[in-house]
């Protein structure tokens, strides 16, 4: 009996010895970081590419030395570490950062960079655009190796817009629901008015009047009164239905313009088109839609590809060109490769 008391004993005492050294461990690692001191800050890209940074590390500590929030010999404990989140995160093209201190003192600032599809450079346009639909602005003197999408076409968001896409259709969802709201209550003082003409009306039809030609004069004052009331609830409704038109077209845009995205993604995730396609052309046809053509880097020639319709068809035909008619007649016979309509090809001769 003694033995296992003894044993008990032997345990309980192992683990209070396991205990005390946890918790003198980390009142002497809380202590340190209490008094700990940036002895050196090291910016990190996490993932660099091939198709390079917007962000260097060197512009990062530019940026810190500005605002005079990290320095030499500063506690851990009071740097601003959400407030260098931040600054930093206003940058379009950063998507995460995280920051801590080693137990040598060195302060990790690690930044995770957005991954851009493609770059918009129409009028008045200079943004980045990833698969998913975010928009920042390009930074100056830096670039990406990726699409560059030039034209007249104009993208369903502000010039200096950054953010989610997502975003721009709720915003303006929003103004449609209030700005139709806010035409809806004009119709309460004409409901009003309807109220207070057909209470007249009732009283014309209970007068004693015996006078028919007057009787008809009141009726017709009152009806020509109730008419007016009913035009401007007409008008009311068809300004509240072109705001909603009006936000419908909106959608139609977003959607056409992610459609674009998901071509553009399309042609990047083929390793020959990839290498093909050295400049997107984005236009506005005559009917208002997206108008895409292709200049490739074989031959001299520009693929018509049209509206963002029918992509696996189209590319099916461009396959059967380049196996089929570019190794055969030549790969300067033609000036342009139309896949506009999905059912053919249709090309036309370089008379030069």
């Amino acid at each position: 009996m003694w033995r296992k008391v003894g044993k008990v004993l032997l345990v309980i005492a192992i683990w209070a010895v396991i205990v005390a050294y946890v918790v003198y461990a980390a009142l002497v690692v809380r202590r340190h970081k209490l008094q700990q001191v940036v002895e050196r800050v090291e910016v990190s890209i996490v993932d660099s590419t091939h198709l390079g940074n917007l962000i260097t590390e060197q512009k990062v500590l530019d940026m810190l030395l500005e605002q005079g929030w990290v320095a030499i010999d500063t506690r851990v404990e009071d740097v601003p570490k959400s407030e260098i989140k931040d600054m930093i995160c206003s940058e379009g093209f950063v998507d995460e950062v995280n920051i801590y201190a080693s137990y040598n003192g060195t302060l990790h600032i690690d930044i995770s960079q957005r991954k851009p599809l493609f770059r918009v450079v129409t009028g008045g346009y200079n943004s980045y655009i990833t698969a998913d639909g975010y928009i920042f602005r390009s930074p100056e003197h830096a670039a990406l190796f990726v699409p560059v999408v030039s034209g007249t076409y104009t993208p369903p968001f502000d010039a200096n817009y950054q953010g989610d896409i997502a975003q721009v259709v709720e915003s303006v969802r929003v103004a449609a629901i209030d700005s139709v709201a806010l035409i809806g209550k004009e119709k309460e003082p004409v409901y009003a008015r309807i109220e207070h003409w057909k209470h007249c009306r009732e009283e014309v039809r209970d007068s004693t009047v015996d006078n028919k030609k007057l009787r008809r004069r009141l009726y017709d004052y009152v009806d020509g009164h109730l008419r007016d009331c009913n035009r401007e609830l007409e008008a009311i409704a068809s300004r509240q239905q072109a705001v909603a038109r009006r936000f419908e077209n909106f959608k139609g845009r977003v959607n056409e313009f992610m459609a674009f995205v998901s071509l553009i993604e399309r042609i990047s995730s083929d390793r020959f088109w990839r290498a093909e396609v050295v400049q997107i052309v984005a236009n506005v046809a005559d009917s208002g839609s997206l108008w895409v053509e292709l200049i490739p880097r074989s031959g001299n020639h520009t693929i018509i590809f049209g509206r963002v319709e029918s992509v696996e068809q189209k590319f099916k035909l461009l396959g059967l060109y380049y196996e089929q008619v570019a190794t055969t007649s030549g790969w300067d016979s033609y000036k342009s490769v139309n896949v506009s309509c999905a059912e053919r090809i249709i090309c036309t001769y370089d008379e030069k």
